[in-house]
């Protein structure tokens, strides 16, 4: 995760100064919106195939006057064992990891401003293959054993493009439920070869504005 740091850094810097300073509240434009949601999670292995996994997370989306900066976490908490190929190791190896955690950050495009609203967006998504390892049923040569453990601290996280569309249906100036699709590319470094798919569906509300009103406005 050390090497990700610095894109959330700049991520976190960006929801500082997302929202205008002098402009008053308006209808769902200008909040600070947080979130819960549920959904499916779906990735390939290498000998199961297409898995889709429960998984559960939470967001937070600060709306501008059309736009809105999205940042989202969610994890699938299910157990995946499958067999992966490593370079210099002759056979295939058993790999177990705690489900994945996935942290996503994107630039989305509310167009409309009727209560069933679509937007659409993109960004990046850092997905962690949690407590990645060789099964303990396994056994191993001592050299061997090494370069699957250097291997997994390489390729069990990995950054990716993100495309997000979604619909959400707004039951008032602050509280909406929503649906959207997050689909990812994930590169030949990550030991998961293929794609991410995500299904998830939640409830946004927002505690309070994206700045404070500037009291010089309304005199």
């Amino acid at each position: 995760m050390a090497r990700h740091r610095p894109l959330l850094g700049a991520a976190l810097a960006a929801l500082a100064g997302a929202a205008p300073l002098a402009a008053q509240t308006q209808d769902w434009q200008q909040r600070w919106f947080w979130g819960a949601k549920g959904g499916t999670l779906g990735y390939t292995l290498p000998t199961g195939g297409q898995t889709f996994v429960a998984q559960v997370g939470g967001e937070w989306l600060i709306t501008a006057r059309r736009s809105a900066l999205y940042l989202g976490y969610s994890q699938s908490p299910t157990t995946e064992v499958d067999t992966f190929r490593f370079s210099g190791v002759p056979s295939a190896v058993p790999i177990v990891f705690d489900g994945m955690r996935r942290i996503q950050i994107a630039v989305v495009v509310l167009p409309g401003n009727a209560p069933l609203q679509p937007y659409l967006g993109g960004g990046f998504v850092i997905e962690t293959l949690a407590n990645a390892g060789v099964n303990p049923d396994t056994t191993l040569s001592s050299s061997h054993q090494t370069t699957v453990e250097r291997a997994l601290e390489d390729r069990s996280s990995g950054g990716f493009a993100l495309l997000l569309a979604g619909l959400q249906l707004r039951l008032g100036p602050k509280l909406a439920l929503y649906g959207h699709y997050q689909g990812s590319p994930q590169g030949r470094d990550f030991l998961l070869d293929g794609s991410s798919h995500s299904f998830e569906f939640g409830l946004r509300y927002a505690f309070l504005g994206a700045h404070e009103d500037d009291v010089t406005s309304r005199q």
